[in-house]
């Protein structure tokens, strides 16, 4: 568990966190979200104390991280930066085993984990392991980059925008090796992006930083259809993320209010319509409730004919 309390920063007399206070539970993957120069960066290096609070406390596990010694605190926190930051003189396999050189591991015991994990990556270490970085493109280097951030089995990642630099097909792959490999492993990530739509795909939960101070936290349905304040609500851009809220559906002027009497299954505003499809299609014609509205199964068919019309000209 990582545990911010109060935790403010001050560079040259202006704030960039300011009074900030949020916990990330083990095991989340956990997206810090905001506009650039928001402090969701400067946020996440006062985690492994690249950046040292003005004022406040950042424990990992009940152990304040000022109280930690630096370099233990380090070795088991993985770090991806916006790039991939290989060292240019020495082989993939090298790099990526970098941390376990520091921990004391064996050769052959290096060279399975570094296997594992390119095979994870979607690398074929055959071909891979050793080749030197110039020979790799952005996407391959990301990737080597996250490899020798797994490498030693950290409980904590940090990955501070790792895919903003890359081009739109391999940033949506990395995506998915991200979400894929977080199911894999038993390790809390925390991930610094200022696209929502990475966001929203990513996050098990997410916090929406704007001027070093955190306006609203939660799981990115619930913030999507109950937005804290109007920021947010701009920042979310409800098109980006491709899902349709029950809330959105309400919002669209269907349904009708709750009578008693009504047989329905409760659902919140923040599921979405292929939530609730995916109940009519085991139970047809139930009625559903949504913040005290009762919509049918023909409202669904009207909200879904209503969004594949063409808007009209003018």
């Amino acid at each position: 568990m990582i545990e911010f309390t109060n935790v403010s920063k001050k560079f040259d007399g202006q704030f960039a966190l300011k009074d900030l206070n949020l916990t990330i539970d083990d095991g989340e993957l956990f997206v810090l979200v905001g506009p650039s120069g928001s402090g969701k960066t400067t946020l996440l290096k006062t985690i492994n104390r690249l950046v040292v609070p003005t004022s406040g406390i950042v424990k990992i596990d009940g152990q304040n991280v000022a109280d930690s010694h630096l370099q233990k605190l380090r070795r088991h926190i993985g770090y991806v930066l916006q790039t991939g930051a290989l060292f240019p003189n020495m082989t993939i396999e090298q790099n990526a085993s970098i941390q376990l050189d520091n921990l004391g591991w064996g050769v052959q015991e290096k060279h399975a984990r570094i296997v594992e994990l390119m095979t994870k990556v979607n690398l074929d270490p055959d071909q891979f392991l050793n080749r030197m970085p110039s020979e790799l493109s952005g996407g391959e280097a990301q990737r080597v980059g996250i490899v020798r951030a797994l490498a030693a089995r950290p409980k904590l990642v940090l990955m501070d925008e790792p895919f903003s630099a890359l081009d739109p097909v391999s940033r949506r792959q990395l995506q998915k090796i991200i979400l894929n490999l977080h199911k894999q492993i038993d390790t809390t990530i925390v991930f610094v992006t200022h696209d929502m739509h990475e966001a929203f795909l990513l996050a098990d939960r997410l916090a929406v930083i704007h001027n070093g101070v955190l306006l609203q936290e939660g799981e990115p349905n619930y913030l999507m259809a109950n937005p804290a304040n109007e920021f947010v609500k701009r920042f979310f851009d409800v098109d980006n993320s491709g899902d349709q809220l029950l809330k959105q559906v309400i919002n669209s002027g269907l349904g009708r209010h709750l009578a008693k009497g009504d047989n329905v299954i409760r659902l919140q505003n923040s599921q979405t319509v292929y939530e609730w499809a995916g109940l009519l299609e085991k139970n047809p014609g139930q009625l559903i409730s949504v913040d005290g509205e009762v919509l049918s199964q023909g409202d669904l068919i009207s909200y879904i004919a209503d969004l594949g019309k063409e808007p009209a000209n003018g």
